[in-house]
């Protein structure tokens, strides 16, 4: 984690050749250049098509127009290799109980990059206070509700920010629709968590941490459940585990590609 003003460092776009004397295909004609504790950094090579948008122009912007809004809010930021970025907003005073004690609250991340391996992106998912790992939202209402937005260009992003009112004004109108679905998998209870477990991680072909993950399993059942597992406590002891960095060196899209998996898959079977 850092804060907002580790990815306002100054960037810009120069041209390959002229930067550092060689020859570059139009593929690579221009250069993306950070300046990050005074020291030039080479974050991308890119073709004229790559339009530059500094991270100034957006976190910034996202958390003005949610204080514009008067919308109660926290945030976290993140940045991998100086050239990804993901903010995440949690709604405050959205909260939803899934069972006494089991809290999950709205969330948005945003998503850029300027080396392009990050598509500009608003996701909108839960955040979950016990184990405070991210969720997403089930397959079918981000498909019945286009909750993502996506965007390219400077024009396109701007758009975007008019977008995340609008959206997030749904999301939280349908949050307790689309809780539903969780509050179903805490109470499909799972006799044999082990067995379920092991039948979960290799339908998402998740090869490692199965004990660490029936450790926390365990331990929010007895918590929060009295003892008793379901198919609920599976998804986030899976979820847990794809989400903390220390397991898991992927970049959040591609856990949350793996997440989709594990949550489509637990609500199917």
């Amino acid at each position: 984690m850092t804060n907002l003003n580790d990815l306002l460092f100054d960037v810009k776009m120069v041209d390959f050749q002229e930067q550092f004397g060689i020859p570059a295909n139009s593929d690579y004609k221009n250069a993306i250049i950070g300046t990050i504790d005074g020291q030039e950094k080479l974050l991308n090579a890119c073709s004229d098509y790559y339009e530059l948008i500094p991270n100034s122009q957006i976190f910034p912007q996202i958390n003005q127009n949610l204080n514009n809004a008067n919308i109660n809010y926290s945030a976290s930021y993140k940045s991998i290799n100086d050239a990804r970025f993901y903010a995440d907003y949690i709604i405050e005073d959205r909260a939803i109980q899934i069972s006494k004690g089991d809290v999950i609250k709205p969330r948005i991340q945003i998503r850029h990059s300027y080396n392009g391996l990050t598509k500009y992106s608003i996701v909108f998912g839960y955040f979950r206070l016990i184990c405070t790992n991210g969720l997403v939202i089930p397959v079918e209402s981000e498909n019945k509700f286009n909750l993502n937005i996506t965007g390219k260009h400077t024009k396109s992003i701007n758009e975007s920010f008019d977008k995340l009112l609008i959206n997030l004004n749904i999301f939280t109108n349908e949050a307790q629709n689309i809780a539903k679905t969780f509050k179903v998998l805490a109470e499909k209870k799972v006799l044999n968590p082990e067995e379920r477990l092991t039948e979960v991680m290799n339908q998402a072909n998740i090869k490692k941490g199965q004990d660490l993950i029936l450790n926390t399993i365990r331990k929010e059942s007895a918590q929060l459940y009295g003892g008793t597992v379901n198919d609920w406590l599976i998804y986030n002891g899976i979820n847990e585990y794809i989400n903390n960095d220390q397991n898991n060196k992927k970049a959040p899209e591609a856990r949350e590609a793996i997440d989709q998996k594990v949550l489509s898959f637990i609500m199917a079977s």
